[in-house]
């Protein structure tokens, strides 16, 4: 059986950017050189917890429109926008995937969302 898709779209995210050196504030996303760029962009190397919300759910869609609309949907299921942000931007790297581990452990309590999405080819 497959995972929700919110859940599978967090658990990408928190991938996307466990590692610290893939993280930022401030922008949804950064090249190597530090310069914004779209989430979605080959380009990115560093993105904001909202930005890798966006590149995981492009990943399963590649569909920027949707991914949008479905990112946004997964960080409202479990948080809020301005919260993650917040979060994201001021107290970092750390709470950020505290929350999103948080989020994981909850499973399907408080994520209302339980389509399953299988990936264009």
């Amino acid at each position: 059986m497959s995972k929700p898709l919110n859940t599978q779209i967090i658990e990408r995210a928190r991938a996307l950017i466990k590692d610290e050196q893939n993280w930022c504030r401030g922008e949804l996303a950064r090249d190597v050189d530090g310069t914004p760029v779209c989430p979605t962009d080959s380009r990115a190397k560093r993105r904001c917890a909202l930005g890798a919300f966006i590149a995981a759910a492009y990943e399963i869609t590649n569909d920027s429109m949707l991914a949008h609309d479905l990112a946004f949907g997964a960080v409202r299921s479990f948080r809020g926008i301005t919260t993650l942000v917040y979060i994201n931007d001021v107290r970092g790297h750390a709470a950020v995937l505290k929350q999103l581990d948080d989020a994981m452990d909850d499973g399907d309590q408080g994520m209302p969302e339980h389509k399953t999405f299988q990936a264009r080819s």
